[in-house]
């Protein structure tokens, strides 16, 4: 552990109990920006360090000259000094890193840089594209998805290569892993695996006082079953081609854990030398990421493949902060995290090519390098072997979430890329609008002392944003930061139906594990009840009493059954109503749901005054006496 990091002073606690540290060389290595400047080792004998001791170890970081705009760790190994049955001297048995300084001083601003090329940005745009150029450089944005469909640099061309490779869009999909079970009929109900881009309005374009260029597009990504993100998201090009490219980013469903989050791309194949600054040089996640030491690290794309059984996501790298492809001439792309690290992955097939290959024989010929740029990645757990799913921290949720990355051109004689990497960003921010289940907007924006302004349709006057407001009735927010009021963002809520309800009372729910029957209102389709299974099979009917709080007109319910398997899935129910929770009368309604796991929205022939709901469960589709559901609300006045 680190005792006096300013001065050097490591301990190390042998906790061996009747051995000695003698057997083993302790060597260290200075990191600066991922590479190693300096190494060194600390001298040990039996009488010094014996078993259960601890000693201090000194680090010479007098003797260094620490640069302020550099990044420095310390990785401290532990290697055999004589050979041993089960490995040979040198083997590598024990390590730690230890960070030592992060920058202390801001990088110059990109502007700033960009801002030593005199050619001036040009800007050309119909109804079909946004073509920005300027020296050596020319980018394409395709009015109707919001994406860089082109992008060359010297002529050299990077997206819009025959229409086999395009520019960054959302994406949320990785290829199964066994361990995502406990999620992955979510994702695939969701139609993680096949979105589609559609923005809301051409492009916003404005001119900036330095001589860039900001491109703003509002856009839609749809999935299935009425699952989608909401992007605001603003390209800044400079003049010397680089593109910043900012983001807010929100989903129909905060409550859903993804498998990922951020954007893709595809890029020519001939790209195929990968180098990053982050954790590696082999998978990682996030909760599978201590054991990878952040380094600078270099690869071909082909060899970030793993050769699984079945092919499944697989190249992932945590705290990125920031990777590059290029070709075999040193031509190429690297792309800078600006808002934090990224996680980052490079393969030759895409996620979905992944996905529908049984085993790596029956991959389909590369078309490309896809790269992967996210602002999250969920963790993978351990539920294949019964032990759940990643924890709460390592999930990515549906949530509002804000990410931002550079793209910067390489060149062979453009100098190192981790020079290239020392900038900071300074590009315009987006706005963000997201509205909560209960019906509360809220606007937010990364942009420093921004003002925000928002008007409501049909409202005559703009106000200033200082606290959510409910639009439970639903309409159109436009909004803007008051110092850059070309850039608007709008955003139109549907009426909220749905009521905010309790479970009052459950027939049967299920102990082990997490199965009980407030998963139902939950907001979180991943987390599913369940009846009783464990200790004895409980038999139909069963069935799940709700609390609206107050008397309300019950027009109909939204149930949707559990998203990871077909078992305990509803057929035929029934619904009764009461206004205190214990005479219920007669029923109401009785129904049969279709043999799928799609939401089933059911309206009553007549609305009901009442307070309490009851969903009774009369059978399963598969003719055994579970029942589960993910997700459960009531459609009320």
């Amino acid at each position: 552990k680190v005792v006096d990091l300013e001065k050097g002073i490591l301990e190390v606690f042998n906790k061996n109990y009747f051995t000695s540290l003698s057997d083993y060389r302790i060597v260290w290595d200075l990191l600066k920006d991922g590479k190693v400047v300096e190494s060194g080792e600390f001298k040990t004998t039996r009488d010094i360090h014996g078993p259960r001791m601890a000693k201090n170890y000194f680090l010479p970081v007098q003797d260094w000259k620490l640069c302020d705009k550099a990044e420095y760790f310390v990785n401290v190994k532990f290697l055999l000094a004589e050979n041993k049955p089960w490995a040979k001297k040198g083997y590598e048995q024990m390590n730690e890193q230890i960070l030592l300084q992060k920058p202390k001083a801001e990088f110059a601003s990109i502007s700033s840089k960009a801002a030593e090329v005199k050619t001036p940005i040009s800007v050309a745009q119909d109804d079909e594209k946004v073509r920005v150029s300027g020296e050596d450089f020319s980018v394409e944005f395709c009015q109707e998805t919001g994406s860089i469909v082109y992008l060359s640099y010297a002529q050299n061309i990077v997206f819009g290569l025959d229409g086999r490779t395009f520019g960054p869009q959302i994406s949320a999909y990785r290829a199964p892993v066994d361990n995502d079970n406990w999620a992955w009929g979510a994702w695939d109900n969701a139609g993680l695996s096949s979105l589609t881009h559609k923005s809301t309005a051409k492009a916003v374009v404005s001119e900036r006082k330095d001589g860039a260029v900001s491109v703003a597009y509002n856009v839609i990504s749809a999935g299935k079953n009425g699952f989608q993100f909401s992007t605001s998201q603003i390209y800044t090009i400079y003049r010397d081609g680089s593109i910043e490219l900012n983001s807010n980013i929100a989903t129909s469903n905060p409550s859903m854990a993804l498998p990922r989050l951020g954007y893709e791309m595809k890029l020519p194949s001939r790209f195929d030398n990968y180098t990053y600054y982050g954790r590696g040089p082999w998978n990682n996640y996030n909760d599978r990421a201590t054991a990878s030491f952040v380094g600078l690290y270099e690869s071909s794309v082909a060899d970030q493949f793993v050769n699984f059984p079945r092919p499944q996501s697989m190249g992932n790298r945590e705290e990125v902060r920031w990777c590059a492809l290029t070709d075999h001439n040193g031509n190429g792309l690297q792309f800078i995290a600006t808002t934090g690290n990224m996680s980052a992955s490079a393969l030759p097939w895409s996620q979905q090519e992944l996905r529908e290959a049984l085993h790596p024989c029956e991959l389909p010929k590369s078309s490309g390098t896809s790269l992967h740029l996210d602002t999250k990645v969920t963790g993978l757990g351990g539920n294949s072997c019964g032990q759940g799913g990643p924890l709460e921290q390592d999930r990515v949720k549906g949530a509002e979430h804000q990410f931002g990355f550079i793209i910067r051109p390489v060149t062979a004689d453009g100098g190192c890329l981790t020079c290239r990497a020392k900038v900071s960003a300074d590009g315009d921010m987006p706005i963000s609008i997201v509205r909560s289940r209960a019906g509360n907007v809220s606007i937010s924006t990364s942009a420093k002392d921004a003002v925000i302004l928002y008007q409501i349709q049909g409202e005559k006057k703009p106000q200033t944003f200082t606290e959510p407001f409910n639009m439970k009735q639903g309409g159109t927010v436009t909004a803007w930061n008051a110092a850059n009021p070309s850039v608007k963002t709008s955003m139109t809520f549907e009426k909220i139906e749905a009521v905010p309800v309790e479970v009052f009372f459950a027939s049967s729910e299920e102990t082990s594990g997490d199965n009980s029957a407030s998963n139902l209102t939950d907001g979180n389709p991943s987390t599913i009840w369940h009846t009783m299974y464990s200790v004895t099979v409980a038999i139909f009917p069963h069935w799940i009493d709700f609390d609206c709080g107050e008397t309300k007109m019950i027009k109909g319910f939204i149930y949707l059954p559990r998203q990871d398997g077909p078992n305990g899935n509803i057929k035929d129910y029934e619904i009764l109503l009461s206004q205190d929770g214990k005479e219920w009368g007669d029923v109401v309604l009785k129904g049969t749901f279709a043999n799928d796991q799609k939401e089933k929205k059911v309206m009553l022939p007549t609305p009901v005054r009442a307070r309490y709901f009851r969903f009774k469960a009369l059978s399963s589709q598969n003719g055994q006496d579970f029942a589960s559901g993910a997700e459960f609300s009531i459609i009320a006045e």
